[in-house]
Order: structure tokens, then sequence, then C-alpha cells
């Protein structure tokens, strides 16, 4: 079976415009996008360009200034804004939380004409045109070796001395391996401004508590 060709989008110049809203005029913007096969979401935004197109060059396809842009500036701006916020305050942003967040702001600055997906693509080309990049998060300074060493060796004694006083024989005594459950499970990386050397993260200070 061959597969199936690829969707073109399609390309109107300003005349087909006009004659597509001279139609709706007479008749209606529904019947004029069954008539002419044209998404009506096109004919409301061509209603509200209908002056521009009376006065544009008929030469040209479409309006100067025409053609995909960023699918909202403002929204660019509040969702960097929301970024720095949450950087501010150290706590962690992935890019699931920013598509999340681009959806719920979506609605407030969008004019209703576009659909968005806040997919993958968009995604990556909104954090390469803000500076924002995954920054892995800063950890704390390592401990001396030497205490670590001294705290190994007090173990072993402890161990000895206990297997001594309790006369614990050696077949009694068994390795087991312990599974660790953390009570705040801190992510390793965050989206950040593009460059920046610390990547604090917020913790609710339990990161080093667990059970087993």
């Amino acid at each position: 079976m061959a597969a199936a060709e690829p969707k073109r989008r399609r390309k109107f110049n300003i005349n087909f415009k006009e004659k597509v809203l001279e139609y709706a005029a007479e008749h209606s913007g529904e019947q004029a996008a069954k008539h002419f096969n044209v998404d009506p979401k096109r004919i409301r935004q061509w209603k509200k360009q209908k002056m521009d197109l009376a006065a544009a060059n008929k030469k040209r396809a479409r309006l100067p200034g025409g053609g995909r842009k960023k699918v909202s500036t403002e929204l660019d701006t509040k969702l960097s804004d929301w970024i720095h916020s949450m950087r501010d305050n150290h706590n962690r942003v992935s890019r699931k939380m920013i598509r999340n967040k681009a959806l719920e702001i979506y609605p407030t600055v969008g004019d209703g004409g576009e659909q968005f997906l806040a997919s993958k693509g968009w995604l990556q080309k909104f954090l390469n045109r803000n500076g924002f990049a995954l920054q892995r998060r800063t950890t704390v300074a390592q401990k001396d070796p030497d205490l670590l060493t001294e705290k190994l060796v007090s173990f072993s004694d402890y161990v000895s001395k206990t297997v001594v006083s309790k006369r614990i024989s050696e077949k009694d005594i068994i390795a087991m391996d312990e599974t660790a459950i953390w009570f705040d499970m801190v992510s390793p990386s965050t989206i950040d401004v593009r460059g920046t050397k610390s990547g604090a993260l917020k913790t609710t200070d339990h990161e080093k508590s667990h059970l087993t």
C-alpha cells in the first residue's frame, strides 16, 4: 500500500480572500467556508483584515507583515517571567511544567484563531529564543575523605565489639541489601537561564531522610 502524501499548506492571495468575503457577505461565513473549502476561522480572520485587504496591492500573496509568527509574543513574555519567578525561589522547572503553563497562559493572550498544542518542537524553540537550557543541580560540597575513613573504622570497631559482647556466632551473621526510600527526592536538573552557574533547588529539608 502506498504511503499517503503529506498535506500541503494552502496559499490564498488577496484577490481570492476578497472573493470569499464577498460571497460570505451575500450568504454566510459558514456557507462560504463550504463553497470555497476554507476553514471558517480563516474567513473570520480575513473579515478583521477587510479594510487592509481592500487597500493592499492585489499582486501580493499576503498583507505586509503577514505569514506565521511566534504564537504570541505576550505568551513568551509571561512564560519567561514565570520561569524566572520560579527559579528566583529555587523551585525546580521541568519541560513538562513549562508546556502545561503555556497551555494555561495561552487562552488569556491568544486570539483563538490558531490551535496551540505546546508541542515539544515549540518548547525547544521557546527555550532557544529566550536563552533557557537544562541545567544540572549544583551539589553541596563533598565531605573530607579523612572524616569518612574515620567513620568506617569506627563502625567496623563497633560491629566487632557488639559481636563479642553479644556472643554472636559467625553462622548467625548475614549480609543484607536494603533499599532506601527517600522522603524528598530532589531532581538532578531544572530549566534555567543558559550559563547559570548556581542551580540551587528548594527542598523540604528531608532529602537525606529515608526509610528502608
